[in-house]
């Protein structure tokens, strides 16, 4: 089996080289999976990609959390090639009726959900909820992210692959200098939860790391214990600018100071002018995560 990054460019400055799926090709079998096939806006690009490296048939969809960037292109798998649709269990509902997904999508994203598009339905017969995988996968559930945010694995003769989501954050592969992370803490955002499901992901080896932003790392033990060491300093800076008296509203404050403390942020200076205004845009609504998840515990 060969895994392959499928880029899928939207139209906004910025975005070009942001949203990804992962193809997984088994050409002996004639098989054909997509972890995360993306926004329903960028489905052209998702359906040149299968016939160009999967033969025109996707046999199955390995979902790891159902946001409208990840996910929403799934029930157009189902449409196009009777794909099957994996995903857990408490994700499921907003693929049989994404209506409330959609509906919060814009009201929290704005024009950026308007830019990923309106998901696309899955019917129930095509969904696999907590159901076996093909053999050499298997499933990590890993809340924080999201409340339902699952990782998968794939066992390889030369090591085991990783399929990350965000639960390891956000890699931005060709940025330098290297390498360059992001925490993907959104609200409301629970630290422990998340910390405890990085550190899961750490008790076994990988031979790859592939994120659903962006690309892929085979340094995979050191890009897990980096986003641990990023989530930990940014615990710092959100309970000592807390402590010292800012509103957990000071988003701006604690962007600052993540700025110049933090080594996984320094190619910020270095960025595309659209790449860095969609990085600023991301990196206040995880700052404003972090900062409202210890908004309660900096008094007393």
């Amino acid at each position: 089996m060969d895994e392959h990054l499928v880029v899928l460019p939207l139209s906004a400055a910025g975005f070009d080289r942001f949203v990804s799926a992962w193809l997984v090709r088994d050409s002996e079998r004639d098989w054909t999976c997509v972890v995360d096939p993306g926004p329903a806006r960028s489905w052209p690009t998702m359906r040149e990609a299968v016939a160009v490296l999967g033969n025109s048939r996707v046999d199955l969809v390995l979902l790891t959390h159902v946001h409208i960037d990840h996910a929403g292109a799934a029930g157009l798998m189902v449409r196009e090639y009777g794909a099957r649709v994996a995903v857990s269990a408490r994700g499921a509902p907003h693929l049989l009726d994404p209506a409330r997904l959609w509906e919060g999508s814009v009201k929290t994203l704005g024009e950026t959900a308007i830019l990923f598009g309106e998901p696309v339905p899955v019917p129930q017969s095509h969904l696999v909820v907590d159901g076996p995988l093909p053999e050499g996968f298997s499933t990590l559930e890993t809340p924080g992210h999201a409340s339902h945010h699952r990782c998968y694995i794939r066992e390889d003769e030369g090591g085991a692959v990783l399929f990350a989501g965000e639960a390891a954050g956000v890699y931005l592969e060709g940025e330098s200098p290297f390498p360059c992370l992001r925490p993907a803490t959104p609200p409301p955002f629970f630290f422990d939860t998340c910390l405890a499901s990085l550190e899961s992901l750490m008790k076994r080896r990988y031979a790859k790391v592939c994120y659903a932003h962006f690309g892929s790392c085979r340094e995979a033990g050191d890009m897990l214990s980096f986003a641990k060491d990023q989530l930990l300093l940014w615990k710092d800076i959100a309970l000592g600018r807390l402590r010292r008296g800012a509103s957990p509203e000071d988003v701006e404050g604690f962007i600052e100071e993540a700025l110049e403390r933090d080594p996984f942020l320094a190619a910020w200076g270095n960025m595309e002018p659209a790449v860095r205004e969609r990085e600023g845009y991301y990196l206040r609504n995880s700052a404003r995560g972090m900062m409202g998840a210890f908004a309660g515990a900096s008094r007393g």
